[in-house]
């Protein structure tokens, strides 16, 4: 994982190597039993001791972690395509901002910041803003209003009933497909 593929021919093996848990879990398997390389190797230093530091991982720590780089590869892939990354952006963008401090413009009436100030008057009329309105930048984590409670928190619980849901569900069927009541065969 030290060194990332030179190439786009060497991307896809190199990814494929952590794409699902299997896959992922074969690797680990790999890199624990190789262990940490000899002093002489050619791997740098930091790379021997990034490994160190991982290897003394919990076992499932460190599965996980590498099924999170698999997860996250059209961002940190130098050779996934835009296409792939604004998709990955546009669908998972408000999970990985979510909490995050972003600058904010924010209404102040302390604000050194005026409507002419912005150069998006026109954005501005839309929302119908008092010419005299003052506004100063305020660092806001995503995913909150200004105030600091989360507008996405029952979206995230609706979220998490449904996943249980759907978990009970699959338990279930696969329950009734052991048991032959379902009409597929093993």
């Amino acid at each position: 994982m030290s060194e990332p593929p030179q190439n786009r021919t060497e991307s896809l093996p190199f990814w494929s190597k952590i794409k699902d848990e299997t896959e992922a879990e074969i690797l680990l398997h790999s890199l624990l039993k190789k262990g940490l390389p000899e002093a002489g190797d050619k791997a740098s230093l930091m790379d021997r001791e990034t490994l160190e530091v991982f290897l003394r991982l919990p076992y499932k720590v460190q599965l996980q972690r590498l099924i999170n780089l698999g997860s996250i590869r059209p961002l940190i892939d130098e050779y996934s395509t835009d296409l792939d990354r604004n998709e990955f952006i546009r669908r998972y963008g408000d999970v990985l901002l979510e909490g995050l401090e972003i600058e904010h413009l924010v209404e102040d009436p302390e604000g050194l910041i005026t409507p002419d100030d912005t150069g998006i008057d026109t954005l501005l009329r839309n929302e119908q803003v008092d010419k005299n309105t003052r506004f100063s930048i305020r660092m806001i984590p995503y995913g909150t209003d200004e105030y600091g409670t989360s507008r996405s928190e029952r979206a995230r619980s609706l979220f998490r009933a449904w996943n249980m849901h759907r978990a009970g569900r699959a338990q279930y069927e696969e329950y009734l497909f052991k048991k032959g009541k379902i009409g597929l065969k093993k």
